[in-house]
C-alpha cells in the first residue's frame, strides 16, 4: 500500500477520486428507491404503504451502518498515519465483525418490531390493524419483491 498517496497527489483530482464514488452511491440509492416505488405501487396500495412505512427504518439502519463505517475508517486512518499496520488490520477486522453483527441484530429487531410498528400506523379498510401489510414487511426489508408465506 502506498502511504504517500494523499501527500503527493494534487488536491482537486484527489478530491474527485474520493468524492465521486460517494456521489454515485447516493445517486444509485435514490434511483433504487424511486424505481422500487414504481414497481411496488403496481402490486397494490398496501404494498406501497408498507414500503413507505419501512423506508424510514431502512434509512435509520443505513445511517447507523454509515456511522460505524466512518468511525472505523477514522480509526484505521489513525493507525495507518502512525505507521501501525497491525492495529490498522485489527481495526478493519473489528469493523467487518461489527458490520456483520449490526446486520444480524438489525434484521432480528426489524422482523420482531415491524408488526407492531405497522399496526400503529395503518388500519385496513376491513377494520384490521395492518394485518394485510404484514406479509409485505419482510420482502421490503430484504429488498425482495414477492409474497412470502408467514
Amino acid at each position: 500500500m502506498n502511504d504517500t498517496f494523499m501527500k503527493t497527489r494534487p488536491v482537486f483530482p484527489l478530491l474527485l477520486s474520493m468524492a465521486l464514488p460517494n456521489v454515485i452511491s447516493m445517486l444509485v440509492n435514490s434511483l433504487y428507491n424511486i424505481v422500487d416505488s414504481l414497481f411496488v405501487a403496481q402490486i397494490s396500495e398496501q404494498a406501497m404503504t408498507a414500503l413507505s412505512l419501512v423506508f424510514p427504518i431502512q434509512n435509520f439502519v443505513n445511517a447507523v451502518a454509515i456511522g460505524f463505517g466512518i468511525g472505523i475508517n477514522a480509526q484505521i486512518a489513525l493507525y495507518l498515519g502512525a505507521g501501525d499496520h497491525e492495529n490498522a488490520n485489527r481495526a478493519a477486522t473489528h469493523g467487518m465483525m461489527f458490520s456483520l453483527l449490526h446486520g444480524v441484530l438489525g434484521m432480528v429487531l426489524c422482523i420482531a418490531i415491524m408488526p407492531g410498528f405497522l399496526r400503529r400506523f395503518y388500519r385496513s379498510r376491513s377494520g384490521g390493524h395492518g394485518r394485510d401489510l404484514l406479509h409485505h414487511r419482510v420482502p421490503v426489508l430484504a429488498g425482495q419483491h414477492g409474497r412470502p408465506r408467514l
